[in-house]
């Protein structure tokens, strides 16, 4: 045992406290070696979360007509002047417009529409039809969808701040949206799809504000671009970029691992450009909450002593070589004190037994 023990020698340090009495160049000054790659690569963390985001779909129909038959909703442009034998308008306009119909009126109105009552609803174009100037009313369409997002990201750490870039997917459902006026008249707009994607490619930007025992607090914005499924006609369509602001509790578990709660919001909207020169903008902000866990590359090896179990960061000597170097004995994930590195599993539990015995001696 006494020859296995001055074989591999172990010197423990109590990292955190002789960094702070001996400065950075403990290190050096007992020639204690790390390898520098691993220390620069420490200071970045690969970060994965999941989970739910509620999207909600709105948009105010402006310079355009709405026209509403028995089974379809049209728009075109109110820059037509007279209302004439024969008018054509689009569907699709949340994602994909397309011309929908030409139609004829055996008694059309050949008078400007600015003299129409607004909104029209008349024998003369049917028992179902609904018309409205959407210039001279506040009038649109809004509902609620969901979105399961997949997100990976990494990010530079120094001091409290952190820089980074991730990728983020989601599948996407779309569910109809409700007139926001006329509902007794007007009928739910129903998208020509129910289920689409969103990828994100973004830059981020954090600050850690509050630390409360092994919780971190950390504000972040995350500014980027988002491409849409194939459902979306892209050259119709004109987008800008994305803005996601969110607090990131994280639960250190240990040094290297960690858990992660993120609730945000995102904002975004885009345009959509309907071929007769009218378009339409939507808005459509997202309520995120994510989980998932954040991981630091280890700026030291584990122990090569399988029966090493030390928490606190030690020195090891290599029998072979002589060189020092830091090791640990515990794998990332172990639950570690935060301020001293330790576990008291088997502290607590004495301290248990020892209550017990005292509860039972005053009874």
């Amino acid at each position: 045992m006494l020859a296995a023990a001055k074989r591999y020698q172990l010197i423990i340090l109590l990292a955190f406290v002789s960094t702070q009495s001996l400065g950075q160049d403990i290190y050096e000054k007992y020639n204690i070696y790390r390898n520098p790659v691993k220390v620069f690569l420490n200071k970045f963390s690969i970060t994965a979360t999941t989970g739910i985001g509620q999207t909600s779909y709105s948009h105010q129909l402006r310079g355009v007509y709405f026209y509403q038959d028995a089974t379809n909703q049209y728009i075109f442009s109110n820059a037509i002047e007279n209302l004439g034998s024969t008018f054509s308008g689009y569907t699709n306009w949340l994602n994909n417009p397309q011309l929908g119909f030409e139609t004829s009126l055996e008694n059309p109105f050949d008078v400007p529409f600015e003299y129409l009552p607004n909104p029209v609803n008349n024998p003369l174009l049917g028992d179902q039809t609904f018309l409205v100037n959407t210039d001279t009313t506040d009038f649109g369409f809004k509902g609620g969808s969901r979105g399961v997002p997949i997100n990976l990201s990494i990010h530079y750490s120094y001091d409290k701040y952190r820089l980074g870039i991730g990728y983020s997917y989601e599948i996407h459902t779309v569910r109809e949206l409700k007139p926001t006026a006329f509902g007794d008249q007007v009928r739910n707009y129903q998208p020509d799809f129910s289920r689409t994607r969103y990828s994100r490619l973004y830059a981020m930007a954090g600050y850690k504000f509050y630390q409360f025992w092994s919780y971190d607090f950390v504000a972040e914005l995350q500014v980027g671009r988002i491409t849409a499924g194939k459902q979306f006609n892209s050259g119709a369509i004109s987008r800008g970029l994305y803005t996601n602001l969110g607090v990131s509790i994280e639960n250190n578990w240990s040094e290297y691992f960690r858990v992660i709660i993120r609730p945000s919001v995102e904002f975004k909207s885009y345009t959509v450009n309907i071929p007769d020169g009218s378009s339409v903008r939507h808005k459509y902000p997202t309520f995120f909450i994510q989980a998932g866990i954040s991981i630091n590359i280890p700026d030291i090896p584990r122990s090569p002593m399988k029966s090493d179990h030390v928490q606190l960061k030690h020195v090891y000597t290599d029998p072979k070589t002589g060189r020092r170097m830091e090791v640990r004995g515990q794998p990332i994930w172990k639950r570690q004190n935060p301020k001293i590195g330790e576990n008291h599993r088997t502290l607590k539990s004495l301290n248990r037994k020892k209550g017990k015995k005292k509860r039972s001696r005053k009874n």
